[in-house]
């Protein structure tokens, strides 16, 4: 079920009244979640339809509006996923992770969901300032980076680049955090 916050972004989104930024945080949020890209995606096609639909007459919707909706049904291809995604609640704790995340580290949903990743994930070769300066960083909701040496479930090390974003309602509160995860070729 999709909250009614989410599905007035969802619109804004289709309609092509957000902002880039808000753009971006959105397709953050549709990455996590089947549901929110389906609305999309029939809310695309809804838009779609209708313009189609119109009589051809001098009065109905301009080429620019057109082309951006024809530009936005034909870019439904980007929801592939080639990274580790990660979605946790605000107080980061995980609510959603994606194929690639689990293949990535060989944890699943069930095992991770409800628990913070740093101590399933980091050992003793994670850097400790790298890793305290993302803990304050999502602390602080704000954006972080890093490179880090986490374990796989089986015990290997690999080296990983993250990307937390932190995404607010459009009240101002925090509603999660999306980690955009990718490997990275490990020197022994």
């Amino acid at each position: 079920m999709i909250d009614e916050h989410l599905q007035e972004e969802a619109a804004l989104y289709a309609s092509g009244a957000m902002s880039r930024k808000e753009r971006e945080e959105f397709e953050l949020l549709l990455h996590c979640n089947t549901d929110l890209q389906k609305l999309v995606d029939d809310l695309h096609e809804a838009v779609a339809m209708t313009l189609l639909a119109e009589p051809v007459v001098d009065t109905g919707p301009s080429a620019s509006l057109k082309e951006r909706i024809f530009a936005q049904l034909d870019g439904r291809e980007q929801h592939t996923q080639h990274d580790g995604m990660v979605m946790t609640d605000p107080d980061s704790l995980v609510e959603w992770v994606n194929p690639e995340f689990t293949e990535m580290c060989g944890y699943t949903l069930d095992e991770l969901r409800g628990k913070k990743l740093g101590p399933i994930l980091q050992g003793k070769r994670t850097d400790p300032a790298a890793a305290q300066r993302m803990r304050e960083a999502v602390h602080d909701a704000h954006p972080c980076a890093a490179t880090l040496i986490n374990y796989h479930k089986d015990g290997t090390p690999y080296l990983v680049t993250i990307e937390i974003t932190p995404i607010y309602k459009r009240d101002g509160d925090l509603r999660c955090f999306v980690a955009r995860e990718r490997s990275v070729a490990l020197t022994v």
